[in-house]
């Protein structure tokens, strides 16, 4: 009798589905971040470990949770080829926070979320991506300041991820967290609690690390673009004599200069820096980190800066930070820390200092020579000709990240 060659067909693509069912539940990697703003150095952040997990766990499925997952696809897709992209977390902590959410407490968002994210059914149009959430092996909240008083509605994201390690086992982790300033009351207490129980729990800063003081699994290895090989180049002197200028408009209310308050004060501050100097604005490289927040301020100068070069966020992605040009003058933390990495000295403006002061001077305390100036200074600061980065503190940085990323990803093991 002829072999029935379609239920032999059958029955071998149901064995392929078991083994591929078993290899993706044991090493499912769900990474939550905050890609596809787009933001220069969350992007970075979140390739670098994408680009780790594929050398490491070439067979592993990584899931990124996003809050703009097509614009990430699009940025990040590249970095790992067993990556697909999500909004799962994201959309819950939106829906709770959103007027419309009348089945959630308003005074604890996110118990709601923690509750729906660890079970199918709650809310079923999510369930294809809270199956993928309880499938994981490792659950990973990757680096950057997003959780704390500026965006405590994120805290969330934390909960969420207890929550759902507790229903499922998988190991819970977050590397390169900036938490302060702290989630004030009632969000902090419930991101404290969730944050004590996470197996590993890694910080960037000394702030965030005395928040969390005694919390096991506790360790502070730094911002987790030391991960990134945008940081690993051989250091130059500066080529050129110019000015490299990567200024904000959010989150600058704070700022104060000269008598003035917020984007006016942060104008006036690098009119009068760029004036001490004497740079024209032809020797003037400007730089978009955030598509929009970042051409407010060199709008604002004007004729001061006739002549400036522009990198757009586009060409700044493709082709990387404009090192070695000259010195820096920068709101931004991450342009901060790769040009001193690569050898460049600047000036770190601490547009608001309850928040970029502590993350800028986080890169001051593992080796940036850096100036930080968070306001209300009288004068300009001199002209800064420290450089960044020894290449020693570049190495340590690097070695610390690439130490904890490695042991969290085993080549070949599967962690859960």
């Amino acid at each position: 009798m002829a072999p029935d060659l379609s239920d032999l067909r059958r029955r071998t693509r149901s064995v392929r589905a078991r083994v591929r069912s078993r290899i993706d539940s044991a090493d499912l990697i769900y990474l939550v971040t905050t890609a596809g703003f787009p933001n220069y150095g969350d992007e970075l952040i979140t390739e670098a470990w994408l680009r780790h997990i594929a050398r490491r766990r070439p067979t592993a499925r990584v899931v990124v949770d996003s809050p703009r997952p097509g614009q990430a696809s699009l940025l990040l897709g590249h970095a790992n080829r067993r990556a697909v992209f999500v909004d799962t977390l994201w959309e819950l902590v939106r829906h709770a926070n959103s007027p419309d959410a009348v089945e959630v407490d308003p005074g604890a968002p996110w118990a709601w979320v923690s509750d729906t994210a660890s079970r199918l059914g709650a809310s079923p149009r999510n369930d294809a991506g809270i199956e993928l959430l309880l499938r994981a092996g490792t659950i990973h909240l990757v680096g950057g300041g997003y959780v704390n008083a500026v965006w405590p509605h994120h805290v969330a994201l934390v909960t969420a991820m207890s929550a759902v390690a507790a229903q499922t086992g998988a190991r819970t982790v977050a590397t390169g967290a900036g938490l302060t300033p702290a989630a004030p009351g009632a969000a902090g207490e419930a991101l404290l609690d969730a944050a004590a129980r996470f197996d590993v729990l890694d910080v960037r800063d000394e702030p965030s690390f005395d928040l969390l003081a005694g919390a096991p699994g506790l360790s502070r290895t730094g911002d987790d673009a030391w991960l990134s090989p945008a940081v690993a180049r051989t250091q130059r002197p500066p080529s050129g004599s110019g000015v490299v200028l990567c200024a904000q408009s959010d989150l600058t209310d704070a700022f104060a200069w000269g008598g003035l308050a917020g984007t006016e004060a942060l104008v006036s501050f690098v009119r009068d820096t760029l004036d001490a100097w004497d740079v024209p604005g032809r020797d003037v490289t400007v730089v978009e980190c955030i598509p929009g927040h970042d051409y407010t301020i060199p709008t604002m100068l004007g004729d001061r800066i006739d002549g400036a070069a522009v990198i757009p966020f586009r060409n700044l992605w493709r082709d990387g930070l404009p090192v070695n040009r000259g010195t820096w003058l920068s709101t931004r933390y991450h342009p901060h820390m790769l040009a001193a990495a690569a050898g460049d000295s600047g000036v770190a403006i601490a547009a608001s200092p309850d928040y970029y002061a502590t993350k800028h001077q986080a890169l001051v305390d593992v080796g940036s020579r850096w100036t930080v100036v968070s306001g209300g200074a009288t004068e300009p600061p001199p002209r800064p000709t420290a450089g960044g980065f020894g290449v020693d503190a570049v190495r340590a940085n690097v070695a610390a990240k690439k130490s904890l990323a490695n042991s969290l990803y085993p080549i070949g093991a599967r962690v859960r």
